[in-house]
């Protein structure tokens, strides 16, 4: 263990850090953190036009009269909810586009209007091209996420280079011109530069392949969709998060640059389910929701059921701390018992906190993989209580029961190691100073 120990804060922990520090994945990162209460409001806009059961094959009683009623709510509201929908998750890709110009301009201390105009643009040449020379408006959600996120790193690079040689600058300070505008008409032919190399690269791709750029991107990138879309995948991350979280490293880490296949995935659902498709039948099981309702249930670690055993704990110590950490554990939020109780650095919890949370993601993969359970198409948010956000995902009362059993199942997993630890901290508090 003390191998171990030594191996990763020697080898692996600086370059973790490292990565969690780097500005494209901390940029993207808070970008897609801007964009949760809209993605919670698409989400919910289109659970709501969407009744989990049709009420015309349903025998008289509450049940019936309870889908009948949703589905003439459905039906009055549908237009504007589905607006709403459409806003948030089919335009996602555009809002990302937008949040890499305005996190990277901030992380490098520019004025952020024109990095963000860049940014945007340069995306928007990439994605809107169509081989017959329309424009296409189908890449600008979540299957455009890839060609946003480096349509923005290469625009930002190249217009902060050009900018800072000054490329072509025209100086307008001291004519009585407003900053913006003599921040934009200073750097217009570094600005004409980007939107060229984006619009011929464009489109030399197109002739060559034959697809619109994102289409292609799509293809290349599916062999690690395909790996994140896996039981092999769900067991491969969840251990190498928690083992980073055990030695102080925030899940952040990995979790920031997976969002970009998390939310690809989640987005083609809600999609499809948009479209008419089945919950069972929808193209993918590992999204967003998936990770953060079904797996992460109590914060990384899937700690809820242990923040139970601690807050009934015969130790003061750990009792307290359960306490105080139960509600925010509710709500996923478990810096309170990583930290206090602790988890991190405790050998005695490293096996149930590495184990519990891709056990998880293989009960949920099979249940949702053989139809036992509907797949996720929406996202109440990453401090939605489990089975509530369970059910919001799927619109399916057996996620519900599903993430109360998984709870139960946590809570099992970490019961004989949560009492090896209460034994010791029993011990503490019971022994008796002796006198010198």
């Amino acid at each position: 263990m003390e191998k171990f120990t030594a191996f990763i804060e020697k080898h692996i922990a600086p370059m973790a850090n490292k990565l969690g520090r780097n500005k494209y994945v901390v940029a993207l990162q808070n970008s897609f953190f801007a964009m949760i209460p809209f993605i919670t409001v698409g989400a919910l806009a289109l659970v709501l036009i969407s009744p989990p059961a049709d009420y015309t094959t349903m025998d008289p009683g509450v049940a019936r009269s309870l889908m009948q009623g949703w589905q003439a709510f459905a039906d009055f509201t549908g237009p504007t909810f589905n607006f709403i929908n459409m806003v948030t998750m089919n335009l996602l890709a555009f809002w990302i586009a937008l949040g890499m110009g305005l996190n990277l301009a901030k992380h490098h201390k520019m004025t952020p209007a024109m990095p963000i105009l860049v940014t945007t643009m340069s995306f928007l040449i990439w994605a809107t091209m169509n081989p017959d020379g329309s424009l296409t408006f189908d890449y600008l959600g979540g299957t455009g996420l890839f060609v946003a996120l480096v349509a923005s790193i290469l625009s930002f690079e190249l217009y902060r280079t050009l900018t800072e040689k000054k490329v072509g600058h025209i100086d307008l300070s001291g004519a009585g011109v407003p900053p913006a505008l003599a921040d934009s008409l200073g750097n217009l032919l570094p600005v004409v530069i980007i939107f060229l190399i984006f619009g011929v690269s464009g489109q030399i791709i197109m002739s060559i392949t034959g697809a619109p750029l994102p289409e292609l991107m799509t293809i290349l990138m599916s062999p690690l969709l395909g790996l994140v879309d896996s039981i092999g995948g769900i067991i491969f991350l969840a251990v190498l998060v928690m083992i980073l979280w055990w030695f102080g490293i925030h899940d952040s880490v990995i979790t920031g640059p997976l969002d970009v296949f998390l939310m690809s995935n989640y987005s083609a659902n809600m999609a499809a389910f948009a479209a008419g498709t089945a919950a069972v039948s929808l193209p993918y099981i590992v999204n967003e929701p998936f990770w953060w309702t079904f797996m992460t249930i109590g914060g990384s670690g899937a700690t809820l059921g242990l923040a139970v055993l601690a807050a009934t704990s015969k130790s003061k110590q750990i009792r307290t701390v359960g306490r105080l950490g139960l509600i925010p554990a509710i709500f996923n939020i478990n810096e309170p018992l990583i930290f206090g109780l602790p988890i991190m650095y405790n050998p005695t919890l490293l096996i149930p906190f590495v184990v519990a949370m891709p056990l998880n993601g293989v009960i949920t993969y099979i249940c949702m993989a053989t139809g036992i359970v509907s797949k996720s198409f929406a996202y109440g948010g990453w401090n939605m209580p489990a089975p509530f956000g369970a059910f919001i995902a799927t619109l399916d009362v057996k996620a519900f029961i599903l993430a109360i059993a998984l709870i139960a199942i946590d809570a099992l997993i970490y019961l004989p190691f949560f009492k090896v630890y209460e034994k010791q901290k029993l011990a503490e508090e019971t022994a008796v100073p002796t006198e010198e």
